[in-house]
């Protein structure tokens, strides 16, 4: 009978005692990983940190009160205190979006709400964006408020005595014109007057809108995933191996 010379079996059991050996890492890839590297989209945008999609991304890899809605799997829909805004488009890199109001303001029908910001997660700024006070109620039927009929909105059935007023935060003239008026609400505009409309669609058209949330291009520099860890409450970047702070180690 034939033996086997004891060098031809090392060889052969060589590769299976290899696999025994073999670091965890090259095993299976970190599942934060793997669930947060697959792409996520609403209609034609990639939908990536710091936002997630309800009920479609898992929330470790998005941000906390970063959450969208994507209404008929076509429109991302962004939730803020005043009512809901259409997401048109995202810029990653300068941390900004350009929004614009999900349901269209009447102004003239006095049914548009204060823009509320939560000041931890969005804010506006003046390079891209203007505010503007919607006056209501405004008296200009005596001789010092005559000059203000510039800033005047042509409402059906409204009158000098009732009228409604638009101006930019920063008109020296409209603490003047709060005088005379009887409630403001604060809109945010683009800096792009041009498409017509007037002031309705100047607020229709939408603005640009920043937000502020750990920044992602490190880790993804590094050929990781960003992501939350709601166990510890802090930004985590998802590597193959595991969970780090800010990047992935050299060579992942």
């Amino acid at each position: 009978m034939n033996q086997i010379p004891s060098f031809t079996l090392t060889l052969n059991l060589f590769p299976l005692l290899s696999l025994l050996f073999l670091p965890r890492t090259a095993l299976a890839v970190d599942e934060n990983f793997t669930i947060c590297s697959v792409p996520r989209y609403c209609g034609k945008l990639n939908i990536k940190f710091p936002f997630f999609i309800e009920e479609q991304t898992e929330p470790r890899c998005g941000y906390p009160g970063f959450k969208i809605h994507c209404r008929n799997k076509t429109i991302p829909i962004l939730s803020l205190p005043d009512g809901n805004y259409t997401i048109n488009d995202i810029f990653y890199q300068t941390q900004s979006l350009h929004v614009s109001k999900a349901e269209r303001d009447a102004v003239c029908s006095h049914s548009i709400r204060n823009i509320s910001l939560p000041k931890d997660r969005y804010y506006l700024d003046s390079r891209t964006s203007r505010e503007m006070a919607l006056l209501f109620g405004c008296n200009l039927t005596s001789q010092p408020s005559w000059e203000l009929s510039k800033y005047k909105i042509d409402c059906a059935g409204e009158s000098e005595s009732n009228s409604t007023l638009a101006l930019f935060k920063d008109d020296p003239k409209l603490n003047f014109a709060s005088g005379y008026c009887g409630e403001t609400v604060g809109a945010a505009v683009g800096l792009d007057h041009r498409g017509g409309g007037g002031v309705e669609g100047l607020l229709n058209r939408g603005f640009v809108l920043n937000w502020t949330a750990s920044n992602c291009s490190v880790c993804e520099g590094s050929g990781g995933w960003c992501g939350f860890d709601y166990k510890s409450y802090h930004f985590k970047c998802f590597c193959p191996d595991r969970p780090h702070a800010a990047r992935c180690a050299p060579g992942m």
